[in-house]
């Protein structure tokens, strides 16, 4: 009877071992888990930014288009530099403009200090 006694303490050494390898193994996933996570996050935040930048690229593009066109009907002519295309909008057009060039610009900063985060 003794031996099968000995056998049931060690069969449930061998089982708490187990369910203890099991546990530190699940702990170990959580926190890989957790790292992936924030790289999804930075992943995210650049594909934000970067469809900011795009939507604002799409904007300043429409109304350079529209106002090539009113340039063209009233010069006859192309415009040659954007710097002249500017000239030819409207003080209230070319300061929307502008901020759009701005905040490009911030979008476009703001993307770099992310990916160079990410480099160090």
């Amino acid at each position: 009877m003794t031996g099968w006694k000995n056998i049931g303490i060690i069969l449930t050494a061998v089982l708490a071992l187990v369910a203890l390898a099991a546990k530190v193994g699940n702990l170990d996933a959580r926190y890989a888990k957790a790292e992936e996570v924030v790289q999804i996050a930075k992943r995210l935040d650049n594909k934000i930014i970067q469809d900011r930048m795009e939507k604002l690229q799409e904007r300043m593009w429409a109304m350079e288009d529209r106002w090539a066109e009113r340039f063209f009907n009233e010069k006859n002519r192309t415009h040659d530099t954007l710097d002249e295309l500017l000239h030819f909008m409207t003080e209230e057009a070319r300061n929307h403009y502008r901020e759009l060039q701005r905040e490009y610009e911030k979008l476009e900063r703001e993307l770099k200090e992310q990916e160079n985060e990410e480099t160090e």
